[in-house]
């Protein structure tokens, strides 16, 4: 376990504490400078005496560097020089205790680091300090510095630690903020073993039960071994150092073949034939890293030690975010790294940052994020992997990358004073209206509520997004992005364009209420006019380019954009005499407070995703009663199911009618079928509901296992 650390050659221990507290950005200075860098005529880039080839290497690169963010390049200089400049000296020592040394006298400073990784990021945090004082050097570009320029000394508190977001992703951003690149970390990732095995994958299938299984690999196959070694081989060779995932298939299944049962591996247990595997690549390439997952089937920890290059990847899908301690999930959760560290050092976390299910609406991860860091580092972790929005646009993802990356270095810095360094430099005219909401989300996840993972706008606005304050939000972005110039308005714009996809969920979520997308005369609801800007503003998302889709299955905002016109805005049911009746549904179910008001809120759902306005009934059949006594006439009855098999959601296949208990007529479903990934069916019935109290409606769906029935709307058509 490493932690991050500091020590001042110049102070007693006493103060160490004040340097750790300074040690976030530049607001505090335990050695002040009798001079600043601009009373001098420039900078010399140098190297201490007996020098590697590495020393000269990174003191090339900072000078290159400097000299292109100098107004004038002679005030750049390299090895030596005549004038009166400041001398900063760059050293790589593979035995310095800590990942990085500064210190700095008078007219010196030198930098030292244990390896490339940590002086590309200690090379940036000095040219940002500069550039903050000396105007003669541009680091606009540049992320805040979050290191003062002090006699200091620190450890990187993961020896890995990586961001699968858009920013994270970027190779310069990632290097300039301390991160691993996650393109170039991985020879081998997650659950992507098949496409190294390619055409040869039939050849190492599982057994299960007895018979050949396509869905699942034999990990104690020798063919297996062969393959994977030869492919190192080939495109990694044998001394460079690479990191590999070797991990069965996305199943709970286990492979049960004679050779994987004399390795120890039972129906649900694949860790012994898995790191009996793992175990052999390592002694086979020692210079390379080889995990496995802890999930599934390889959840459960090995009694084996591990070779040192060899290691675990910890799964925290069933480990809930919220902020909450000592509860019995994160005792489950420490236990299983408690079992890991005894045969491994290297214990990876595989954590989440995202809703999965909506890029585009805030989700304020943050101070969860810190929280679990500072767990997982207590535990033992060593390295940190952040699972994100990958290469797609997610809102405010520069900000979050940057604090996260802050944080893997040290999680004890301040949340808010991260996210108010980066806003006050990125949002000038908009800097403390943005810090005071994305401020105002992290603090509503103090109630101890989950974020979910893979959430609609119903579960976010029970999480943590309170409806009144984000439309006073939204509604006064468009100020900022008038006022704004250059790079903030185009962020601006953009962050606007985002959330109008919240906005429109909000909405339609709230249908005609005070939040909502429409307005109520008698029967019948009617958009307003607001609600056509918020769909022409997110339009505009065509303009960046990685805003193309809003969640990780890649559901297109086009398409939601095309649904809203044709099912809301240009609805068939707005005026149903149904609207204000709510029913209900039966069977009960487990957990349910599902609000069935909105089935007759004579708003549709969009098909193009289940969080879109429909009831999710996990049953394969339910009866539906609606008391109809003041309505009593004759119409169309109108209802409209999903049709989503990915999901499990299905048609039903038959409806029945009953008034006040007696059979009335039966109805059978036979959609067409489609390959259109979500598909809304509409089935229209006349009734005559004269002298009628109730009307039941018995939906018979399909006998698969744990089948689905989704509805989102039921009108009464006169």
């Amino acid at each position: 376990m490493r932690r991050f650390i500091f020590r001042s050659d110049k102070f007693s221990l006493i103060l160490t504490g004040v340097i750790g507290i300074c040690f976030l950005l530049s607001g505090c200075h335990i050695q002040a400078r009798t001079e600043a860098f601009t009373s001098k005529e420039g900078y010399l880039i140098t190297i201490s005496e007996d020098p590697t080839e590495k020393d000269t290497r990174w003191a090339k690169y900072l000078y290159d560097h400097l000299q292109k963010r100098a107004k004038d390049e002679e005030m750049i200089a390299f090895g030596v020089s005549d004038k009166d400049m400041w001398r900063i000296i760059i050293k790589i020592d593979a035995d310095l205790p800590n990942d990085f040394c500064i210190t700095n006298k008078g007219k010196e400073i030198k930098l030292t680091a244990s390896d490339d990784k940590k002086m590309l990021w200690l090379q940036y945090q000095l040219i940002k300090k500069i550039s903050k004082e000396d105007p003669r050097i541009d680091g606009t570009d540049l992320p805040p510095a979050i290191i003062s320029l002090n006699d200091t000394c620190g450890s990187f508190s993961f020896d890995y630690q990586s961001i699968y977001s858009s920013a994270g992703l970027d190779a310069d951003f990632s290097g300039i903020t301390g991160l691993d690149n996650f393109d170039n970390s991985w020879g081998i990732w997650g659950h992507n073993l098949r496409k190294v095995l390619g055409a040869n994958a039939e050849k190492v299938y599982a057994t299960i039960n007895g018979k050949k299984n396509d869905t699942q690999l034999c990990f104690s196959s020798e063919e297996m071994y062969r393959q994977i070694e030869s492919y190192i081989i080939d495109n990694y060779g044998e001394k460079d150092r690479s990191r590999f995932v070797i991990a069965p298939d996305d199943n709970p299944l286990a492979c049960t073949c004679p050779t994987c049962i004399a390795s120890g591996n039972t129906a649900t247990n694949a860790t012994p034939a898995v790191t009996g595997l793992i175990t052999r690549l390592s002694e086979r390439f020692p210079s390379h890293l080889f995990f496995t997952i802890s999930y599934l089937s390889t959840q459960k920890a090995t009694d084996k030690q591990l070779p040192p290059n060899a290691g675990i990847i910890v799964s925290t899908i069933d480990f809930p975010l919220r902020m909450i301690k000592n509860d019995a999930k994160e005792k489950d959760f420490t236990q299983r790294l408690k079992q890991w560290g005894k045969v491994t050092k290297n214990i990876y976390i595989w954590d989440y940052i995202n809703n999965f299910d909506d890029y585009l609406t805030p989700f304020p991860i943050l101070k969860i994020a810190q929280q679990r860091l500072q767990l997982f580092q207590k535990h033992g972790a060593s390295g940190i992997f952040f699972n994100g929005s990958g290469y797609n646009y997610t809102s405010l993802d520069e900000m979050r990358t940057f604090v996260l990356s802050a944080l893997l270095i040290n999680p004890a810095l301040s949340v808010d004073e991260l996210v108010k360094s980066y806003l006050n430099q990125e949002y000038p005219s908009a800097k403390k209206w943005l810090h005071d909401y994305y401020i105002s989300l992290e603090n509503n996840t103090a109630s101890g509520k989950n974020l979910s993972l893979y959430a609609g706008i119903r579960e976010s606005e029970k999480a943590y997004l309170h409806p009144e304050e984000f439309i006073r939000f939204y509604d006064e972005i468009g100020d900022f992005v008038k006022k704004a110039k250059g790079t903030e308005r185009k962020k601006l714009h953009e962050l606007q364009t985002a959330l109008s996809f919240t906005r429109l969920e909000l909405g339609r979520n709230h249908g005609a209420d005070l939040y909502g997308y429409a307005q109520r005369k008698g029967k019948s609801i009617h958009p307003t006019t607001q609600s056509r800007e918020w769909l022409t503003q997110l339009k505009e998302y065509k303009a960046f380019p990685k805003m193309e889709s809003y969640n990780e299955s890649g559901d297109e905002i086009d398409r939601y954009i095309k649904e809203w016109e044709q099912y809301i805005f240009a609805s068939d049911i707005s005026s149903s005499l149904l609207a204000g009746i709510i029913p209900s549904v039966t069977p009960k179910w487990e957990d349910n407070n599902t609000d069935f008001s909105i089935l007759t809120d004579g708003t549709h759902g969009l098909p193009g995703n289940y969080h879109f306005g429909w009831v999710i009934i996990p049953k394969n059949e339910c009866t539906i009663s609606l008391p109809v006594k003041d309505v009593r006439i004759s119409g169309t009855l109108y209802l409209s199911f999903l049709d989503l098999p990915e999901h499990r959601i299905y048609v039903p296949q038959k409806m029945e009618l009953s008034k006040d208990g007696a059979f009335y007529k039966s109805i059978d479903i036979k959609p067409e079928s489609s390959d259109e990934k979500g598909k809304m069916i509409e089935v229209k019935v006349p009734v005559n509901l004269d002298g009628t109290d109730h009307l039941q409606i018995k939906v018979l769906g399909t006998k698969g296992e744990r089948a689905q029935i989704a509805l989102d709307e039921i009108a009464l058509i006169p």
